[in-house]
């Protein structure tokens, strides 16, 4: 397996590799190979696509001698939850910025995240855009008390996070190696475009044959394509590797909705659908949608991303709690 030089601090926390699953009934009905990489089961209350950002992003922090992790997300942010369980199992403190007043009772990743332990700052609308400076404010008081904080963006939107996919892609290709489908393409959930850059990477320099492909469900495509430039651009400079920005970045446009601020009925269909077709479960924020997006691009045009496709499920599952009644309505009908 290629690695990345010089060595990048790493802690190893993800429970790899994850398994490669063939979606029968969805195959069948869409007349091809419809496959999910399992990156929901890369840990316990870890799980999900975060955890491996966070070996990256944690490992750099420990090599920094930090003892206090601090991030932002929303109320339900998946990275925030992860953020505080890895800090719990490594003895550090969570510190988070949260978008939203504080509810009358904890639910879902805000549960968790309590449980564990995290400290939390509630921010309103006026707050959460500065929430860099709230964060760094915050890191300032951690250090006021003696502490070494270290600051993770959010959803560990950074270059070292993107380093999460790219070791997930390298882990693709041993997979292949040793057996395992060799797919024409993978598609994955992108919000800034982070996992896809990492994946790219592990395209050049694992010898990962499939077309990358992502799903953005709130920014615009273009916005996407420049982050995952970016990002590219910074690893090639910050690592000397010998990797290039493609000259095409693949992106299935038109599916963000309201973004991550408002999951439609539609994203709630899809999450019961696939429970019941394969007994896997989206979560409606982020997979759900993709999901559906690359379900809608396949039956639109049959064949355009070949006969074999792998679908990365980037976990999150502990968000469907919020969307009990909405999801309790569904399920008691009998169209699915």
């Amino acid at each position: 397996m290629a690695t990345v030089a010089p060595p990048i601090p790493r802690v190893e926390l993800a429970y790899a590799p994850t398994p490669l699953l063939k979606l029968e009934r969805l195959s069948a009905e869409l007349g091809l190979e419809l496959w999910v990489k399992r990156d929901d089961l890369t840990g316990l209350l870890e799980t999900g696509n975060k955890i491996r950002k966070l070996e990256f992003l944690v490992g750099e922090a420990l090599a920094q001698r930090a003892d206090t992790l601090i991030t932002c997300g929303t109320l339900q942010s998946n990275c925030c939850r992860a953020v505080s369980a890895v800090a719990a199992r490594l003895g550090l403190k969570a510190m988070l910025v949260l978008r939203g007043a504080p509810p009358a009772t904890y639910d879902g990743n805000l549960l968790l995240d309590r449980l564990l332990g995290a400290e939390v700052r509630y921010c309103d609308e006026e707050e959460w855009a500065k929430v860099d400076q709230v964060m760094q404010d915050m890191a300032g008081r951690a250090r006021a008390a003696g502490r070494t904080p270290y600051v993770i963006p959010e959803s560990g939107a950074t270059v070292v996070g993107a380093l999460g996919y790219f070791a997930c892609g390298q882990e693709i290709a041993q997979q292949v190696r040793h057996g395992a489908p060799d797919f024409d393409t993978i598609a994955i959930t992108a919000f800034s475009g982070g996992s896809q850059a990492g994946l790219l990477m592990a395209k050049q320099l694992a010898g990962l044959k499939a077309e990358i492909v992502s799903v953005p469900i709130a920014w615009e495509a273009e916005r996407v394509r420049a982050y995952v430039t970016d990002v590219i651009e910074q690893a090639r400079s910050r690592w000397s590797l010998a990797i290039h920005v493609p000259d095409e970045i693949p992106i299935l446009d038109g599916y963000q909705g309201a973004g991550r601020a408002e999951v439609a009925r539609e994203d709630l269909a899809m999450v019961l659908r696939v429970a019941r077709r394969e007994g896997i479960v989206l979560d409606p924020v982020y997979t759900a949608k993709a999901f559906g997006g690359l379900l809608d691009h396949l039956q639109r045009a049959p064949g355009s991303l070949g006969r074999r496709v792998c679908f990365i499920h980037t976990g999150g599952v502990f968000s469907i709690y919020p969307f009990r009644e909405a999801l309790s309505q569904l399920a008691d009908t009998d169209v699915w």
